[in-house]
């Protein structure tokens, strides 16, 4: 494959985006075609992580890697919004096309977009039983419109911790742990889509 180099177009990204390296290709008159690669997708759940990817197609049928040079478009910014932390931010469940764009070339996917069945009151966070200071887990989980209950919510989630003293990191696999270093009381938070309109609060009391 090659890289496409000197593309002036902005790379605005609506979802997480992946990256690829090969050769480079300094002409870009030969593009035959743009592709979104993963383009067999169908459905994804709110909560859920999607990477998209787009290929350029050369007249010769060699390729090059085009993600990051093409503009990403929403047909419906009510369903998909345009979000800088390159995570999808969906508030509503619905159908969306979702367009990567170069020039004169575009390619679109349809993504059905399986949300909570309210974003207020369909979801919680998982109660952990927490009375000493040391390592937890935390973890929530949503209702989702298409009938499945109890899903673990991994993505488009943030936690937050009343105490200064408590330390909250997002692991690898995305588990989240809480290190509770203090006594005392504190609030444990979670927030879906940046909105504190969402927040979900438990209590707990280190002795």
């Amino acid at each position: 494959m090659k890289i496409i180099k000197n593309l002036l177009l902005s790379t605005t990204a609506l979802l997480f985006i992946s990256c690829g390296d090969n050769t480079t290709q300094n002409m870009t008159s030969d593009i035959k075609e743009l592709v979104i690669n993963e383009n067999k997708i169908t459905d994804i759940y709110s909560t859920d992580e999607m990477k998209l990817s787009a290929t350029v197609i050369y007249e010769d049928n060699t390729t090059a890697d085009a993600t990051n040079n093409v503009k990403w478009i929403s047909s419906d910014y009510s369903i998909i919004t345009q979000n800088y932390s390159k995570s999808i931010p969906i508030l509503n469940s619905g159908t969306a096309d979702i367009s990567a764009v170069y020039n004169d070339f575009n390619s679109s996917i349809q993504l059905n977009i399986i949300g909570l069945k309210d974003i207020n009151n369909s979801w919680s966070i998982v109660k952990t039983d927490i009375n000493t200071t040391g390592d937890f887990t935390l973890t929530a989980e949503g209702n989702f419109s298409d009938g499945v209950n109890n899903k673990e919510i991994i993505h488009n989630i943030s936690w937050f911790s009343s105490n200064s003293d408590d330390t909250i990191v997002v692991n690898d696999d995305y588990s989240v742990t809480l290190t509770i270093k203090s006594n005392g009381d504190r609030n444990i938070t979670a927030r879906l889509f940046d909105n504190n309109e969402t927040d979900k609060t438990i209590s707990y009391s280190i002795n």
